[in-house]
């Protein structure tokens, strides 16, 4: 959209010179002194402006206009005319009919435009009132561009009982008439617009083409003489929505261009109709769908997409995966980075899967070990799994061919990541060795990016002899406004102050002013300068009295960066949620506490600062901010809490979040200021400065798509400005290049020495380290899995694997030469190792050096086992058998650093038992009394509850979890061998990673309760249930309704939500029935007979907390409530918007109701 505001585009929109119109110039100079208006909050709108979009809108709207306008012209003309009524709603004062016509206008001109998503933004500021379908007669003018703009919004829950509402209305006056309808009367085409859009919105959602067109006829007359009408307005919105039924139709699901013939209607249905209804596509995606070769082709085996943040690519996945699913039957593995971003991914994935009835599979380890598999093998994915790489790679390292049979599509999501040190290599191994098995099979890999430059060449990668799709696009709804913030010191004011110092003996204070630098359109940039004494001081130590002296050093009495930043953050915060990301924790935490003591306390935070309390405790520095609306989100804190803190922003609850760069590697969290403080320091690792990938993905999220119309993108300097800040924001697809992790200079210079180690000594491959010890385990895995299959190592061309990398394919001659040669001495070393003991090396995803100890000491284990009576099949027991184990593991390269400190500066460690500490954790007890218990020396409440949440998160959660999960696979395994049946708790990894000691706790997490202290509570609150599986589990939760789970487990509106998700029945959808026969039924819960049968309805049931239970009302009283089994199901239902006939079931032998589509 940035550039629909370029002086050309708008003189190709004005077309030729006409009085009283400003010149294409004038124009954009108009616009961007209105954008720094709503940055300063200053009304400030030109009445020639609106004179402007009118004129331009008409240009659009009319067909007779073409002869001197283009497609193109008239195009731009809506783009420009839906933005100057978008600023006028924004700025401009107005009649309550003067805003509801330049809302419509723009929504209509956004559509036609090309910008679908910014007219759910214009009907998202019109807030509820937009949909209330009551006293349409004493406000008649306001009908027709009010029909508009809520059709617009195409939200079929909100629109159908509206329309339904508002058709009824008509109805009744002409039953009052006498008439058929209203077409002789003043009221006919609103009458005709009201049933043209219903059919139209019928069509979208079912696919029936006989109501499209009816709608289609209906919205012609309508907006014609052959109808009888006093309101110009009704005939303008027909006109506009008959246009918009005919390009809505192109990027239609029931188009057979878009979904092929073959594609089943529960296919798109599951579009049309689950989650978030997608009624007509992006244009990206409409073209992407279309494109050729096509994508449903099962020739079209490598997919590479670059579209950026907000261009709608997930949807395009979804739509593959699902279609692929649904033609095939084999299942679609779906790649992220981080959990955060797998369970928003399985969030809206399974809205779609699940109208197949299908599954999308809970949350599983990263590093589960072979009994966790096996014992899964009846269902052993799902139909979707969403995961991590270290997970696929797992897979791939213990069952290449499994994991090839129960997957037909590989989605990677992020695929920028790639060029990440560390965990990038990771990503490029497993997609390396599934091209590497895939080449001559049906299988199907696509990679998706809103960061990648060389989108050609990493499909060249992938593909190699196939013919790739590779689809590029710079398509975003929501325009962006770029500014950069900085501080200029106003030396006329410095102040000299004597100091009792020896050294530095005076003190140099200097106002300082603050200056955004806002880039306007045309490129020219507006210096905004803060105006009076803004309280920030510059203060320099010096030896001399005179100011200009050299010997000057920076005093700690200056007012602080971040508390500069946070104040200018502040004062954004009223567009809308801010989003501030940083390079460390530390500068997150700072920024946030600022924050919160500038906004003060908040209402409507209770729930999240209650449940965030409830798992760190009243200590945690979080719970603090958040009573004033403000979080901070970083790596050393629990998942379960930063999912809470994604889900507060989404929701709007939170107006300021702080983070590292890692959040904005894929969530998707929208806001609509993106503010990315920049405080570069010394020793500063290249991957965590803002540059290229790194800076788009977090710039990327300013711009809720369809709940606003602009992102603000504020880069902090806290070093000098330049004048190529702005190219910053805005990098080059050379920039942007994903390149290999194994050729920057750092590693290339890696793997060179550990080259020339190797062809000293084979054996020197089990004491690499980083970079060389991963592509050391990446070889050494490839030539596992050929063995596997029965094939001989020796005889694999390994030159060739490496060459199928992506290191190997952009590597010049020499760096491939260094590649190959150390991938040779790898497979020497390989060949001449034990044949079991080598498979075994390649399982546990570690270096081979640290995986030969581990086998090692399995070995002695087992063997020890073996001759002992001692059980070890418990969580906590097998802890303490294994307690030096546990503590000899913290010798190995993988190893983060066990460190408890009593204050952030103090040279002295306090000493702490990490086995101890692990058996607390395991056995339930909560974090803050971890801290009491083990951190006691920790004056500082906050500082000791910081240190035990970090533990936790990175010691028991990854690291323990991983390591001791891959040990107990290799000890049980030789246990077996040696015949014992004494084995060690095959599942320790998982009890250390998720903190619990019992079956039905453990079963519960991973089902998806994200809540440790929950799935304990019903642990223990339920006894009957501590060894129960996940049916029995499920069963007995189901049993139980909302307000039981509350109080019988003191649950929080969050750990309701997971409970409803858990007792939900796998594989059978309600809405799926009710789409598919007309029919479907409902089981209730607490039943009480009513007196009447007649009226019945379904809704949340009143003055209950979120999540409210649906109850079941006749004549307006409660009689019963639906099964929380089917609670989501039913929900599915209302949100269709689907009109519904709701009866008692009188035939069946349990409680429930007949529902059934009314006709």
């Amino acid at each position: 959209m940035e550039r629909a505001l370029d002086a050309a585009v708008l003189a190709e929109a004005l077309g030729r010179a006409h009085d009283g119109l400003p010149s294409a110039e004038e124009l954009q100079e108009m616009l961007a002194q209105v954008e720094i208006a709503l940055v300063l909050r200053r009304a400030s709108f030109e009445p020639k402006l609106i004179e402007t979009a009118w004129y331009l809108h008409a240009v659009a709207s009319v067909e007779e206009a073409r002869n001197l306008y283009s497609l193109a012209q008239q195009r731009r003309a809506f783009q420009v005319s839906a933005h100057i009524f978008d600023l006028a709603l924004s700025v401009a004062d107005a009649s309550a009919y003067e805003r509801q016509s330049w809302g419509f206008a723009a929504a209509i001109g956004y559509r036609r435009g090309g910008l679908d998503p910014n007219a759910s933004a214009i009907a998202h500021r019109f807030g509820e009132d937009l949909y209330q379908a009551a006293d349409n007669m004493s406000r008649i003018e306001l009908l027709p561009s009010r029909i508009g703009l809520a059709f617009l919004t195409l939200n079929a829950r909100r629109l159908f009982p509206l329309l339904s509402a508002w058709r009824r209305q008509f109805e009744s006056l002409a039953d009052a008439s006498d008439l058929d309808d209203l077409s002789l009367t003043s009221l006919g085409s609103l009458q005709f617009l009201i049933l043209g859009a219903e059919d139209l919105l019928y069509y979208f959602a079912r696919g029936n083409a006989e109501r499209y067109e009816r709608g289609m006829n209906l919205l012609r007359l309508a907006a014609s003489d052959d109808v009888k009408t006093n309101s110009l307005d009704a005939r303008w919105v027909a006109a506009h929505l008959f246009a918009f039924g005919e390009a809505a139709l192109q990027g239609s699901l029931w188009n057979p261009s878009v979904l092929p013939d073959s594609a089943a209607s529960i296919v798109r249905s599951a579009f049309t109709t689950g989650g978030s209804p997608v009624f007509t596509l992006w244009e990206p995606q409409r073209e992407l769908l279309t494109s050729s070769p096509s994508p449903y082709d099962p020739q079209t085996k490598r997919m590479v997409l670059a579209v950026p943040t907000s261009g709608g690519k997930s949807l395009v996945a979804q739509i593959l995966a699902v279609e692929q699913l649904a033609r095939t039957g084999r299942g679609v593995c779906y790649v992220v980075p981080t959990r955060s971003l797998a369970r928003e991914v399985r969030a809206s994935m399974s809205k779609r899967v699940r109208v197949l009835q299908r599954e999308v599979k809970a949350e599983q380890p990263d590093y589960n070990s072979l009994w966790d598999l096996i014992n899964a093998m009846p269902e052993p994915f799902g139909d979707v799994e969403v995961m991590t790489p270290e997970r696929l790679a797992h897979l791939l390292r213990h069952d290449a061919d499994g994991v090839l049979r129960t997957f037909g599509m590989f989605i990677f999501d992020e695929a920028q990541l790639l060029a990440e040190q560390g965990r990038g290599f990771t990503l490029e191994s497993a997609i390396s060795l599934l091209h590497v098995l895939t080449q001559s099979t049906e299988h199907k890999i696509m990679l998706i990016s809103a960061a990648m430059g060389n989108s050609g060449g990493i499909a060249q990668w992938v593909a190699q002899n196939q013919t790739p799709l590779v689809f590029r696009s710079d398509w975003r709804g929501p325009r962006r406004l770029h500014a950069i913030f900085s501080t200029e010191a106003e030396w006329s004011t410095t102040k000299t102050e004597k100091t009792s110092g020896t050294v530095w003996k005076y003190r140099h204070v200097t106002e300082l002013k603050g200056v955004i630098r806002v880039r306007l359109a045309n490129g020219r940039v507006e210096r905004l300068v803060t105006q009076g004494d803004t309280g920030w001081r510059l203060v320099r130590k010096a030896r001399e009295l005179s100011s200009a002296a050299a010997s000057f050093s920076t005093d700690a009495t200056s007012t602080k960066q971040y508390v500069i930043a946070a104040e200018m953050i502040e004062a954004l915060g009223h567009a809308g949620s801010v989003l501030v990301v940083t390079s460390t924790k530390a500068d997150a935490q700072r920024l946030a506490r600022e924050l919160a003591r500038l906004n003060g306390p908040q209402d409507g935070l209770d729930g999240l600062v209650e449940f965030v309390r409830q798992e760190l405790g009243d200590a945690h520095p979080l719970v603090a901010c958040l009573r004033s609306g403000v979080g901070f989100h970083h790596a050393g804190l629990p998942v379960e809490v930063l999912e809470a803190l994604e889900s507060a922003v989404r929701d709007e609850r939170l107006s300021y979040l702080a983070c590292t760069s890692t959040l904005t590697d894929g969530v998707n969290l929208p806001v609509r200021t993106v503010v990315i403080y920049d405080a570069p320091y010394p020793g500063q690792p290249e991957e965590s400065r803002f540059a290229g990938a790194r800076l788009v993905n977090a710039i990327g999220r300013a711009g809720r798509a369809g709940i606003e119309t602009e992102g603000w993108i504020v880069l902090i300097r806290t070093q000098s400005p330049s004048d190529d800040d702005f190219d910053e924001l805005n990098p080059t697809a050379d920039r942007l290049e994903v390149r290999s992790s194994l050729l920057v200079n750092s590693s290339l210079a890696a793997l060179a020495a550990a080259e020339t180690r190797l062809s000293a000594d084979a054996d020197a491959i089990f004491s690499e380290q980083d970079v060389a010890a991963d592509f050391i385990s990446f070889i050494w895995t490839t030539l596992s899995v050929v063995e596997r299959r029965a094939l001989d190592p020796a005889s694999l061309d390994i030159s060739n694997i490496v060459a199928e990398t992506l290191a190997g394919n952009q590597a010049d001659p020499a760096q491939l030469q260094l590649l190959q040669n150390s991938a040779r001495a790898v497979q020497r070393r390989y060949i001449t190792a034990p044949a079991a003991a080598r498979l075994r090396w390649a399982q546990p995803g570690t270096s081979i050096g640290s995986a030969r100890i581990l086998d090692q000491i399995a070995e002695s284990v087992a063997r020890e086992l073996s001759q002992d009576t001692v059980l070890v099949g418990s969580p906590g027991r097998a802890v303490d058998y294994l307690s030096d184990v546990i503590r000899d593991l913290y010798s190995l390269q993988e190893a983060p650093p066990w460190k408890f400190k009593p204050t952030a500066r103090s040279p002295r460690d306090i000493a702490v038992d990490p086995v101890e500490m692990l058996g607390a954790w395991i056995d339930g007890a909560s974090l803050p009394s971890i801290a009491s218990r083990f951190l006691k020396d920790v004056e500082d409440d906050e500082f000791r509850s910081e240190q035990v949440v970090g533990a936790v998160s990175q010691h028991f959660e990854h690291y323990l979890a991983w390591l001791m999960g891959a040990l107990v696979e290799l000890i049980n395994n030789r246990l077996e061998e040696l015949g014992s049946e004494n084995f060690i708790c095959p599942e320790l990894g998982s009890f250390i990673r998720f903190g619990v000691s019992n079956e039905a706790a453990l079963v519960l997490l991973r089902a998806g309760l994200r809540s440790r202290r929950l799935a304990n509570t019903i642990a223990v609150r339920l006894p009957e249930t501590r060894d129960s599986d996940e049916a029995a589990l499920r069963s007995r939760l189901a049993l139980m309704t909302i307000s039981d789970w509350r109080i019988k487990f003191d649950a929080n509106s969050s750990d309701l939500i997971d409970l409803l998700e858990f007792t939900r029945r796998r594989k059978r959808n309600l809405l799926t029935e009710l789409l598919e026969s007309g029919v479907t039924y409902i089981a209730l819960a607490a039943f009480e007979w009513p007196t009447g049968f007649s009226n019945l309805q379904i809704h949340e049931a009143k003055d209950e907390p979120d999540p409210r239970p649906f109850g079941v009302y006749a004549a307006g009283k409660l009689f019963a409530y639906v099964a929380t089994e089917d609670h989501a199901d039913v929900a599915s239902i209302i949100d269709s918007g689907f009109a519904i006939r709701v009866e008692l079931d009188l035939t069946a032998t349990k409680q429930r109701l007949r529902v059934s589509l009314e006709s």
